[in-house]
């Protein structure tokens, strides 16, 4: 099981139907003491160690203890760098 206060699970980033954009979706899991009316992070995509898109993810409704799915649209991010992608952070920027 990962470790830290947000882990994620199933992460993945393909797009839909014809589109040129990527989506980013997985799971998240607030292994905190703390309900979350609203929480906010960044993730931040690379290709090694080059940052090549950032973006934030809201959740709402972010109960302490719990999983819970989010997706996101990478606009600027084209498909066609998706192979690029050799890892992930996600980082908690804030939360009430």
């Amino acid at each position: 099981m990962p470790q830290g206060s947000f882990p994620l699970y199933n992460v993945t980033f393909k797009r839909k139907g014809e589109g040129k954009w990527v989506f980013a979706q997985g799971e998240i899991e607030n292994n905190t003491n703390k309900d979350y009316s609203a929480a906010l992070f960044r993730i931040s995509v690379f290709d090694k160690n080059m940052l090549i898109w950032t973006g934030p993810v809201k959740i709402k409704g972010f109960r302490k203890r719990k999983l819970r799915p989010f997706e996101i649209l990478m606009e600027g991010f084209d498909h066609y760098a998706i192979g690029r992608i050799s890892r992930y952070d996600i980082y908690f920027e804030s939360g009430y």
